[in-house]
């Protein structure tokens, strides 16, 4: 990337180097001068609306003789350009007289309601008032009156008598966002923010705008009236509800979460939250939360001590381990828990009962964890960084919803798309919200179970047109590959996908060095995912994508911590860092770390748990964080399941239609009352850290739950903290290594790939399912 070129600027008599085109708003704050504003944010769009005026400056041009022209007029700093021998002046009398202006011309129809505003304690308008603004208004006439918070969504509530027409909201909603649901009605004094006729205002990141507004316009319907900002705390803390690990504040009353909001991290969302993550922490202060533990007697749930729900599971762990074999024990959970605890939880499975049942995926799809990414270029699912996708040139997204799927991820490509003018082809079998929020992207509207026939044809047309990248790959292989593709030609592929040549051929003229393929469901849950991934490594070599910043291939992951409970070993053939349980050599390092044996035979996947429990196979069922009953790909098996299987233990945070069915339920701490670290769908570690205590003394982390059983159980796994947990797992796993507390950078660590040998090419011949 070519260095920035530098110019020299003068800031209230101080100089100082700033990138060329910076504005002089940004340029300021390396000064430590504050310059104030209401419209600017460094984030919104190719430019600046400028339509507040509070960030005017005094700016000239210093001459040879060393004087200075002035311009004639004052400028707005948040559109004037950083340029070789600028000088500016932020606090003279001509510009202090002009806030006063801007504020007293605000002020004049503004309701001063600031008692009874939520924005009151941290709005911009009150504070800029307070320090640049009129003592007294001047204005004695009635003033404007429009309607009054009244509800636009089901989060968001519109005072429109508060609005000062930054443009704030209207432009995320149209630049950032892109669903366009918010812009500026009528002209003059009437002019005023709606939806289109009022509609109901359905973004799926509507809460960005209450964030986002400076005056309390738009406000949360969640957090109306609740509290005021020096009522409340603040923690640091990760989002729960998808893979993308934005990082969120949680702001709490004694042990009572009150509201979510953004939390700047560059690397990983920005500073934006979608609205599943801004309203959808409601649960951690729920009234339904479960207070102590339960043991089901005579067909009712009874309360229960902590020793008697151990005991209990203890005794019915070692009978089943001495009649029917450690095989009869299963744990499915896991992509809800920290790195720490689903590291002590597959512990407590392999140490304490000797089995490697135990996994954590719910989709149909459950392949070995090893099949697809992992051989060929040394990461199990993702290979760029959130961060990275804004810079790619073609972003292709096939098989997700990647607004509802991966919301930030989403967000990152569509940036590409807005700011950098990245291609996007978007294949999906059916019509998309995603597709929507881009202009013309050449979509691919394939069969249902043909993805991998579809990437074949891209990969033929690839090979047909001459760019493909071969340099440092085998001929040999590449000729394999040419023979197995000859016969996916546009034709033959559009018969057997569905799809239009002329959209094939369009699709692949985009796809070159640059392009970061997105992949989501539709390729997990492919019946033949292995097939698939290959097929997409082929592509991604071929178009010189294998190791590149803005190129590569991603399967994105559906919970929190997917890609944390993989790496942790919470899988039925790999132990912690994918070293596969049937391989002697890795497995006996870590028996030797561990000082304990472990079993060499690999477990079931879920799918194969609950086949045997249906069948009254497994003797002890143990569910952690997840609702099988009613989440499961098929529930019917899941019910049954926890009908026959011979001892069903829950731990979760609410009496679930899965807890319905055990015979032990646990009480367990949310993500609030607790610390550790997830990683999230790019491999990025990041800290959460504690924000309160958990609603009963008797609601205890999953971390003391695993370690407090394995004494039961006869096995004493020795650790104190999640601290503690994580210099262990850098011992077992070398990748997390540098994730350790002490040294984590507030961005967090991405766990480094794998070394591999130069990937190769592995011809696919797909299978087209019936029609």
């Amino acid at each position: 990337m070519a260095e920035q070129e530098l110019v020299t600027i003068e800031i209230n008599g101080i100089e100082l180097q700033v990138p060329k085109g910076e504005m002089i708003i940004e340029s300021a704050k390396r000064i430590g001068v504050d310059i104030p504003f209401f419209c600017y944010h460094p984030r919104l769009g190719k430019g600046q609306a400028a339509n507040c005026r509070m960030c005017l400056v005094e700016a000239g041009t210093k001459q040879p003789d060393g004087s200075v022209r002035m311009m004639p007029k004052p400028q707005t700093s948040c559109t004037l350009p950083a340029s070789q021998g600028l000088v500016v002046f932020t606090d003279t009398v001509a510009i202090q007289k002009a806030r006063r202006g801007i504020l007293e011309f605000l002020l004049i129809n503004h309701p001063l309601d600031c008692p009874i505003c939520d924005r009151g304690g941290e709005c911009p308008l009150q504070n800029n008032t307070l320090f640049y603004g009129p003592g007294v208004s001047r204005f004695v006439e009635e003033k404007r009156h429009l309607p009054k918070a009244f509800p636009i969504s089901d989060y968001v509530v519109l005072d429109r008598e508060r609005c000062i027409h930054c443009a704030r909201c209207t432009r995320f909603s149209q630049e950032i966002s892109g669903d366009a649901q918010l812009d500026f009605l009528k002209r003059g004094a009437d002019m005023m923010v709606s939806t289109f006729y009022d509609t109901e205002f359905t973004s799926r990141f509507s809460g960005n705008t209450i964030e986002l507004c400076p005056v309390g316009a738009l406000t949360s319907r969640v957090y109306r009236f609740r509290a005021r900002p020096w009522d409340m705390k603040s923690q640091k803390s990760i989002c729960t509800r998808c893979s993308n690990g934005c990082n969120i504040w949680l702001d709490y009353r004694p042990n009572r979460l009150v509201r979510v909001l953004g939390r700047e991290n560059e690397a990983v969302n920005e500073e934006w939250t979608c609205d599943r993550g801004k309203f959808g922490h409601e649960y951690i202060s729920s009234d339904r939360r479960l207070l102590s533990p339960l043991i089901r007697k005579d067909g009712k749930f009874v309360t229960a001590s902590w020793v008697e729900a151990y005991q209990l599971i203890a005794s019915r762990v070692r009978q089943a381990v001495q009649e029917h074999g450690a095989g009869s024990v299963g744990a499915i959970g896991g992509a809800h828990l920290s790195n720490e605890e689903a590291y002590v939880l597959q512990k407590l499975m392999r140490v304490a009962i000797g089995t490697n049942n135990i996994d954590h995926r719910l989709e149909p799809n459950q392949p070995r964890a090893t099949d697809g990414l992992f051989g060929r270029f040394g990461v199990p699912f993702t290979q760029n960084a959130i961060a990275d996708i804004e810079k790619a040139k073609t972003i292709f997204i096939l098989g997700s919803e990647l607004v509802d799927e991966q919301p930030i991820v989403f967000l990152r490509a569509r940036k590409a798309w807005f700011r950098h003018g990245a291609k996007v082809v978007i294949a999906y079998p059916e019509v998309t919200e995603t597709e929507l929020r881009f202009d013309e992207p050449v979509v691919l509207r394939y069969r249902e179970g043909t993805e991998s026939t579809l990437v074949n044809g891209l990969l033929h047309l690839v090979l047909a047109s001459g760019k493909a990248v071969t340099d440092g790959i085998a001929q040999g292989e590449v000729q394999a590959l040419r023979e197995t593709l000859r016969e996916y030609t546009p034709e033959k592929v559009a018969e057997m996908t569905g799809v239009e040549t002329e959209r094939l051929r369009e699709a692949a003229d985009l796809l070159g060095e640059g392009t970061v393929i997105l992949c989501g469901a539709k390729v997990r849950n492919h019946p033949r995912y292995a097939e698939t991934v290959h097929a997409l490594a082929n592509l991604t070599i071929l178009t010189g994508n294998a190791d590149r910043e803005n190129g590569g291939l991603n399967i994105l992951l559906p919970e929190v911590n997917s890609h944390g409970a993989a790496d942790m070993g919470v899988l039925p053939d790999v132990l912690p860092g994918y070293a596969r349980v049937d391989d002697d050599a890795a497995r006996q390092r870590i028996e030797g770390l561990w000082e304990e044996k472990l079993p060499a035979e690999p477990g079931m996947s879920t799918q194969a748990m609950l086949e045997a429990a249906a069948r009254g196979q497994m003797q002890v069922l143990y569910i952690i964080g997840e609702d099988i009953a009613q989440k499961y790909h098929d529930t019917e098996l899941a019910q049954r399941a926890l009908e026959s299987a011979g001892l069903v233990v829950v731990q979760d945070l609410f009496l679930t239609e899965t807890a319905q069915y055990a015979d032990v339920v646990l009480p367990a701490a949310s993500v609030a009352e607790k610390e550790g670290t997830f990683t999230n769908t790019e491999r990025r570690v990041q800290r959460f850290w504690k924000a309160f205590n958990s609603p009963s003394p008797d609601v205890k982390s999953d971390l003391s739950i695993f370690t407090e059983l394995a004494v039961y159980l006869g096995k004493s796994i020795p650790v104190f903290s999640a601290e503690q947990v994580m210099d262990e797992i850098g011992q077992v796993f070398p990748a997390y290594a540098a994730c350790r507390y002490d040294n984590m950078p507030a961005e967090g660590v991405r766990v480094q790939a794998s070394a591999v040998p130069s990937p190769q090419l592995v011809p696919v011949q797909t299978e087209v399912p019936a029609v």
